[in-house]
């Protein structure tokens, strides 16, 4: 999740407690957890819910044909529907099970359900078939942070590392784990590498600005969140209209 500079910058007056909430945001990300109330549910309500419950049946796409069950998984996801798209994918590889790009999809839609231990799964399967690629390793990495394994997340953009040691995006994960470990000096360094290798990568500064700020140096953080609102507007006005945010 990225933290939205506008909710800090006016004056920069924010105490050391709220810098550690926006760190907390920044690793753990917004209520994926949120506990639910148990609610008595009557045996009628239940039977009728089953009674709404709708199969999900792929259509028939060939016995054969990954390529065509995995592009109806991108085509479907597009339109929200996450059930029907993991069954496409699952299709995709048992058909194909070295498509690596199925697992990965696979990977990044249980992410964004916040379902962690089917997106490591799965990113562990993309990394077993071709762990030549470094987007496989940072993308298990990413899940291992968010499943609060960040020994194991740490590994996992070393590998990628190794395989593209100018990956800013792998720096900036890094910063991030180590943030999270409380490795405050260590983050700066990793964010101040990943800006080095791509100074046009705006997340880097947004994370750079609340370790800043969690460090007590407000000044380098005010700085910090100005580059971040530049390269983020620079970015967005590259994009389609309508993909911008």
């Amino acid at each position: 999740m990225k933290i939205i500079y506008e909710l800090i910058h006016p004056s920069l007056r924010i105490n050391k407690l709220f810098a550690f909430i926006l760190l907390v945001l920044l690793t753990y990300g917004c209520g994926n957890e949120e506990s639910t109330p148990v609610t008595d549910i009557s045996e009628g309500t239940v039977k009728e819910e089953e009674k709404e419950k709708v199969v999900l049946t792929l259509p028939d796409l060939g016995n054969s044909d990954a390529e065509s069950y995995y592009n109806f998984g991108i085509d479907i996801i597009k339109k929200g529907d996450f059930d029907l798209a993991v069954l496409a994918w699952n299709k995709a590889v048992e058909i194909d099970p070295t498509m690596v790009k199925a697992y990965n999809y696979m990977g990044r839609a249980y992410y964004t359900q916040g379902m962690m231990e089917e997106a490591i799964t799965a990113y562990k399967k993309a990394v077993e078939i071709d762990p030549t690629h470094p987007d496989v390793h940072i993308n298990l990495g990413i899940a291992f942070r968010y499943n609060g394994m960040i020994d194991e997340a740490i590994e996992e953009y070393n590998k990628a590392l190794e395989i593209n040691p100018f990956s800013a995006i792998a720096f900036d994960e890094i910063g991030n784990a180590l943030a999270k470990q409380e490795k405050y000096n260590e983050a700066i360094q990793a964010y101040k590498q990943a800006i080095t290798f791509n100074p046009e990568y705006p997340e880097p500064h947004n994370h750079l600005g609340v370790v800043y700020l969690l460090k007590g140096r407000s000044k380098e953080a005010s700085a910090a969140f100005k580059s971040f609102e530049k390269l983020k507007a620079a970015k967005n006005a590259k994009l389609p209209k309508g993909m911008q945010h």
